[in-house]
């Protein structure tokens, strides 16, 4: 047989893994960097988002991650493969970090052993303490295989929760949004200097516009540096442990970032102020709640009714307060998810974010669903009531919740 024959027949067994059989996007991704490596044209990452994802000739990868989040999945897949079904496989397919070629190696001379590296070595480096260094990326992937050994073990989730089965399984790469808060700078020239503002009635380029219509002689810019807000934050790590316990490695990107065109390409997790919401707030008209800033202020049309129901909060005070908080599992433009946890102070998005990743919450939230529809839904929509003082909330309570059905 031919090495090309050879090679063919190792990435027809991969094709037809468990691993990606089921997964057509990497199945095709991994087919066309195969593709172009054996046709001899190593490829860029911008001919790679033009080709394979179907980019524009403007596609600018200091913007757009959409090429290294799927490669960086790609590899996760074939580092499964080869820890399950392919761990007797005697030729190995690598995709080398930095690169988009694919290589072949034997397995007895694989990527830990002293000839492979040091070839590679004398390839790609010019260095001998990078042997050092390759010797310690592969002693972590093997610490890193055993502790997703224990993951597995210990998941803290069933792999077929209905708030959370979008993104166990997840296809698509999967971006966390942390809301940040829309910045200006504003020249003083008393003081010679830019002065960064946060002005809680912008909260858009749209508003910043208005602002700048009012006052055209200022100097006034939208600042470089982003600035999150307690709720944002600390809304974290109860969704990044969940999907940490079952192997994602989701991508964080601010929300001011967030453009149009990028909706259909992850399933997305957003963790906020209302107000940071920006181009994930048009997402909410596949649902029935709308929300206005000043004053706080949801409101809600029922389903098949235009009879509106409007929940209101009041400002943040020293003592006992109450927040709004938008919970919404939206499907997104191309069969990804959305999910959304947004409330007006800091009060709210931390505790519904605990509240939706703990077990037992979880199991009570699918109870009302199935006694009100008779199954947990794929996508709803929930407003809470969240009642405490200063940050640490006491009361929770449902006030909506229905099913959202895709369009």
């Amino acid at each position: 047989m031919t090495s090309d024959t050879v090679r063919r027949k190792v990435i027809d067994r991969i094709l037809e893994s468990e691993e990606f059989c089921n997964s057509s996007t990497y199945a095709q991704y991994l087919e066309y960097l195969f593709e172009s490596t054996r046709k001899g044209t190593a490829p860029k990452e911008t001919t790679i988002a033009i080709e394979f994802f179907g980019k524009g000739p403007d596609f600018n990868p200091a913007e757009d991650t959409i090429v290294r989040s799927h490669t960086y999945q790609l590899r996760k897949k074939l580092e499964r493969y080869y820890f399950t079904e392919g761990k007797n496989d005697k030729c190995q397919v690598v995709i080398p970090k930095g690169h988009y070629e694919v290589s072949f190696i034997q397995r007895s001379e694989g990527i830990t052993s002293p000839k492979f590296l040091l070839q590679y070595i004398r390839k790609h480096y010019a260095a001998f303490t990078i042997l050092a260094l390759a010797v310690g990326i592969a002693a972590l992937l093997i610490y890193n295989q055993s502790i997703r050994a224990q993951l597995d073990r210990y998941a803290l989730i069933e792999p077929d929760d209905f708030i959370w089965k979008e993104y166990i399984h997840s296809e698509l790469p999967i971006l966390v949004v942390p809301g940040d808060h829309f910045m200006f700078n504003v020249h003083s020239n008393e003081y010679d200097s830019d002065f960064s503002i946060r002005d809680i009635t912008i909260n858009s380029l749209e508003d910043l516009e208005n602002l700048r219509a009012r006052y055209p002689d200022r100097s006034i810019i939208p600042a470089d540096e982003p600035y999150f807000p307690y709720h944002s934050i600390w809304s974290l790590p109860p969704v990044l442990s969940l999907l940490f316990s079952v192997n994602q490695q989701p991508i964080l990107r601010k929300s001011s970032d967030i453009i149009p065109q990028i909706l259909d390409e992850y399933n997305i997790i957003f963790t906020g102020s209302i107000k940071t919401l920006y181009t994930l707030k048009y997402t909410l008209a596949s649902s029935h709640f709308d929300f206005e800033i000043t004053p706080h202020r949801v409101i809600y049309t029922p389903p098949d009714s235009t009879e509106r129901q409007i929940f209101e909060t009041n400002l943040h005070s020293p003592g006992p307060n109450e927040d709004l908080v938008l919970a919404l599992k939206l499907p997104g433009p191309a069969d990804n998810a959305i999910l959304i946890i947004a409330s007006y102070s800091s009060l709210g998005a931390p505790e519904i974010s605990n509240y939706l990743t703990k077990p037992k919450t979880r199991v009570q939230l699918a109870q009302l669903f199935q006694e009100k529809y008779g199954s947990t839904p794929d996508y709803f929509e929930i407003l809470f009531r969240v009642v405490g003082i200063d940050k640490t909330a006491y009361d929770t309570e449902i006030l909506i919740y229905n099913e959202i059905t895709r369009n």
